[in-house]
C-alpha cells in the first residue's frame, strides 16, 4: 500500500472517531439548550400574561388553549417557576403528542393566582436525525477534502522522497559515483538524503576494495595454476611410473577444477555486481541448439539420447554473455549430473526453457544444490556453482527457476517472461 493511502486511512479513522464524539457531545448540548429555551420562553409567556392581568378585572377572560389560571389561597406560598414534561393533544397532528409545560404562581392585585402552559417538545429523535444528517453531510465533505487534497499536496510533498526512490533504484557500481540527491526543505528527507549519501561512499569504497581483491587474487591464481598445469603434463609425458602417472593426474584436475572455481567466482562476483549491463532480443531457439552442437561429442561418449522440443525463432531480451552462461550451465549440469546410458529432454517454448534427465537420489533437498558450492555428490569433479550462476542470471532478468527431483529425474524449469515468437 502506498503511503499517502496509508495517511488518508488514518486521517479518515480519526476524521470518524471524532465526528462520532463531537456528535455525541453536540447532541446533548443541543438537546438541553432547546430544553432552556423553550423554558425560558413559556417563563416569558406567562410572565406577559400576569402583568397583562393586573389591568385586566376579570383573569377568566385572558384564558386560552394553552394557557391555565387556577385561583390559589392568598396565604398559600408562591410556586416557583417550574418545567415538567405532559401529554396533550396537538392540533395540527391531531394526535396526543408529548409537550413541555411550564408553571408557577404570581400576586397579582392582592389575589394569588397559578397559571401553566405548554408546548410543543422537540424530541430526542428530531434532534439525533438532524445531527446525524449534519455528521455525514460534514463527512462526506471531509472525505472529498482529504482524497483530494492528499493527492494533490503529496505530490509535493513527497516529491523529494520519489525522486531519491529513482536515484537509489539508479545507483549502481558501474559508474562510481556517490548518490547526490536535490537539496529539499524537510529536515527529515535531508537527514535521509545525508546517511544515504554517506552509505553509497562506503559502498563504493567496499566495493573498490573487494573488486580489486577478487581480480588480484584471480590473476595471481590463475598464472601458479597455469605454470603448474603446464609442468604437470610434461611430467604426464615423461617417463614415470603408473603409481606417479596416477598422483600427477590427480594433481592435475585439482589445478583445473580450482582453475574453474577462480573463473565461476570472479563470473558471479560480476553478475552480483551487475557489470553485465545493457540486453538484447536474442534468438533462443538458435542459441540452445548452438550450445548442444558445442556438446554433441561429450553427449555421444556419455551414451545419452537427446530429444528435443525447440520451437523456432524464440527470442528473448538477455545480455548475450549472461544468455550463453545461462544455457551452458544448464546442459553442462544436465550432462554431468547423468547415467550412461541416460537422455536429456530439453523444451523451449515461448512459456518456458525446460531440462530433465535421469540421475541418483540427492540425499539433500535438490534446492540447496542453487547455493553456492552445494552439489549432490561431493567427491564429484563439479565444484558446485553452476547452478548458482543460473540462479543469479535468473534473478538479475527477474526469471523464475524452478528445480526438482521427481521419478528418478532432475527437472529445471524456467518461467520466461516478455518472449515472443518471430
Amino acid at each position: 500500500m502506498k503511503l499517502i493511502n496509508q495517511f488518508t486511512i488514518w486521517y479518515l479513522g480519526i476524521s470518524v472517531i471524532v465526528l462520532l464524539i463531537g456528535g455525541v457531545l453536540i447532541f446533548y448540548k443541543l438537546e438541553s439548550e432547546i430544553d432552556f429555551e423553550q423554558g425560558k420562553e413559556l417563563e416569558r409567556q406567562l410572565d406577559n400574561y400576569a402583568r397583562r392581568m393586573e389591568f385586566m378585572d376579570n383573569p377568566a377572560r385572558l384564558k386560552k388553549d394553552r394557557l391555565e389560571i387556577r385561583e390559589l389561597p392568598l396565604e398559600a406560598e408562591l410556586i416557583p417557576f417550574q418545567v415538567n414534561d405532559t401529554l396533550a393533544w396537538h392540533e395540527p397532528l391531531e394526535q396526543v403528542e408529548r409537550q413541555v409545560k411550564a408553571g408557577r404562581s404570581y400576586l397579582i392585585n392582592g389575589r394569588h393566582f397559578y397559571m401553566s402552559t405548554y408546548n410543543i417538545m422537540i424530541e430526542s429523535d428530531d434532534i439525533t436525525e438532524t445531527v446525524v444528517q449534519t455528521m455525514i453531510t460534514i463527512f462526506l465533505l471531509l472525505l472529498v477534502f482529504i482524497v483530494v487534497t492528499s493527492r494533490l499536496v503529496s505530490k509535493k510533498i513527497l516529491r523529494p522522497f520519489h525522486q531519491s526512490l529513482h536515484k537509489i533504484n539508479d545507483f549502481t557500481f558501474k559508474e562510481n559515483a556517490p548518490l547526490e540527491f536535490e537539496p529539499s526543505r524537510i529536515e527529515e528527507f535531508e537527514k535521509l538524503h545525508e546517511f544515504l549519501r554517506k552509505m553509497s561512499l562506503r559502498l563504493l569504497s567496499d566495493y573498490k576494495i573487494v573488486k580489486e581483491f577478487s581480480e588480484n587474487l584471480s590473476h595471481e591464481i590463475q598464472t601458479p595454476i597455469a605454470i603448474t598445469s603446464g609442468k604437470l603434463e610434461l611430467l604426464l609425458n615423461s617417463s614415470i611410473s603408473n603409481q606417479q602417472a596416477k598422483w600427477i593426474a590427480a594433481a592435475y584436475q585439482s589445478t583445473q577444477k580450482m582453475s574453474k572455481t577462480v573463473q565461476s567466482l570472479a563470473t558471479l562476483a560480476k553478475l552480483e555486481n551487475q557489470e553485465f549491463e545493457g540486453t538484447q532480443r536474442l534468438d533462443l531457439s538458435r542459441l540452445v541448439q548452438k550450445s548442444l552442437a558445442g556438446y554433441e561429442e561429450l553427449i555421444t561418449i556419455k551414451n545419452i539420447a537427446l530429444h528435443q522440443t525447440i520451437i523456432p525463432a524464440i527470442q528473448i531480451e538477455m545480455h548475450p554473455t549472461m544468455a550463453e552462461m545461462l544455457v551452458d550451465n544448464l546442459l553442462s549440469n544436465a550432462i554431468k549430473h547423468n547415467q550412461s546410458p541416460g537422455y536429456i529432454h530439453i523444451e523451449v517454448t515461448e512459456n518456458r526453457l525446460a531440462i530433465r534427465n535421469p540421475g541418483h537420489q540427492p540425499k539433500n533437498d535438490v534446492s540447496e544444490f542453487l547455493e553456492r558450492f552445494k552439489k549432490g555428490n561431493p567427491s564429484g569433479d563439479s565444484i558446485g556453482l553452476g547452478l548458482s550462476i543460473v540462479q543469479q542470471i535468473c534473478r538479475i532478468h527477474g526469471l523464475t527457476l524452478d528445480y526438482q527431483f521427481c521419478e528418478g529425474e532432475h527437472r529445471i524449469c524456467i518461467e520466461l517472461q516478455n518472449c515472443i515468437r518471430m
